[in-house]
């Protein structure tokens, strides 16, 4: 390492790439400059990476990750098999009901308890809910590291339409806590699915619209967006992405396919899969996604089962393990749940998308310009949340 150099409220550590002399600033054009993208950055969140950057090139990136970690796989050692899941839906906020359901799905795989089918159906009506919600903020978030904030307005707005039908379900617009081991927490109300339809009718008839017309063909976006930060199908898949940036490089994978749980293996929807590889396949996949998640929606209302929304899970768990995968918004969430015969869970350990979409950035931003890094970072989806947990 070689000297720092404070400027302008900003911290740069310059590195000897060859022998130079004389302390000159303007030597910076012969050496490697590393500049500290956040902590603070509007488009990094609470995390900061190391960018080594030579001019306005990348030359090599360095996650720097645990502002937000809240030991939450711990803290659920110390919960109820019920109560854990206050825990568990914390990974991410913005989509907490893949969580959840992940959760309950091992606990209910240990204990040997099978949920209702209506409890089923009202999963995977929020589960979708939350993709969609996540999807809004992702899409808005792509277009305004770009500095352009009228698309994340009017993802907000829908947003909200959505945020309106979980709080009449269960009090809580965010944190709802509403899918348990043994089912869902609430009887699924005729006032939430009119409210349930009311946002995805928004969403169909006012938003996408709207937004397509204006926001996905969009000349400005695809010059900052096509053919940057590229992957391969072979790389994502040996980099290890998830999610829609998996599926953004033509690789056709998701969980609610492949091994079906709540009511998806009686639904028809599509794998939405794009083959460029770059932020705008990644973009586009989130928006195809969202239009997926409104009929599966529509579907699970239409079908929805009479009958019970839960069963009882016992207050004691025979010792056993399961691991389960859940189709997350962000990619593939798996659960190792541990019980040794207790009243909560021995161990939890979670494997979450973000996490592992986050150590492909090294991969993905070299030698790529300086400015397309938060276009990458936000096409990549993450949430900072289940990076640290």
């Amino acid at each position: 390492m070689g000297n720092s150099i404070a400027s302008s409220g900003y911290t740069f550590v310059l590195e000897e790439r060859k022998e130079v002399s004389g302390e000159d600033l303007g030597l910076l054009q012969e050496k490697l400059l590393q500049l500290n993208w956040g902590v603070q950055h509007p488009a990094s969140g609470p995390m900061r990476l190391k960018v080594w950057v030579d001019g306005d090139e990348v030359v090599k990136v360095d996650p720097d990750i645990g502002y937000v970690l809240r030991l939450l796989e711990k803290l659920v050692e110390y919960r109820t098999w019920i109560n854990a899941i206050v825990n568990v839906e914390r990974a991410c906020f913005i989509d907490n009901f893949g969580t959840m359901t992940g959760y309950s799905i091992a606990a209910e795989k240990i204990a040997g308890v099978e949920v209702p089918k209506k409890a089923d159906y009202v999963r995977t009506i929020l589960c979708e809910a939350g993709r969609i919600v996540s999807h809004l903020l992702g899409l808005g978030g792509i277009v305004g590291v770009l500095g352009v904030h009228t698309p994340t307005q009017w993802a907000l707005i829908a947003r909200e339409k959505f945020l309106d039908a979980f709080e009449v379900y269960s009090g809580q617009r965010i944190a709802t806590s509403s899918i348990v081991p043994g089912g869902v927490r609430f009887e699924p109300t005729g006032k939430f699915i009119e409210k349930m339809v009311t946002a995805v009718d928004f969403l169909e008839k006012e938003f996408i619209p709207r937004y397509g017309e204006v926001f996905i063909d969009n000349p400005t976006l695809k010059i900052r967006t096509v053919g940057v930060g590229k992957v391969s199908k072979e790389k994502a898949v040996e980099i290890g992405l998830a999610g829609p940036a998996l599926r953004a490089s033509g690789v056709p994978s998701d969980v609610r396919k492949d091994y079906p749980y709540a009511a998806y293996g009686e639904l028809d929807f599509k794998v939405v899969i794009r083959e460029e590889g770059d932020a705008y396949a990644r973009y586009l996949v989130l928006w195809e996604e969202i239009q997926e998640s409104a009929k599966i929606i529509r579907q699970a209302i239409e079908g929805l089962p009479e009958g019970d929304y839960r069963t009882k899970f016992p207050v004691k768990v025979p010792p056993g393990e399961a691991y389960v995968n859940v189709e997350w918004a962000r990619g593939c969430f798996g659960f190792h749940l541990i019980s040794d015969g207790g009243t909560g869970p021995y161990r939890l350990k979670m494997r979450a998308p973000s996490f592992a979409n986050l150590w492909a950035l090294p991969e993905i931003m070299k030698n790529v310009k300086l400015a397309d890094v938060p276009v990458i970072f936000a096409s990549l989806y993450m949430c900072h949340g289940d990076i640290d947990r």
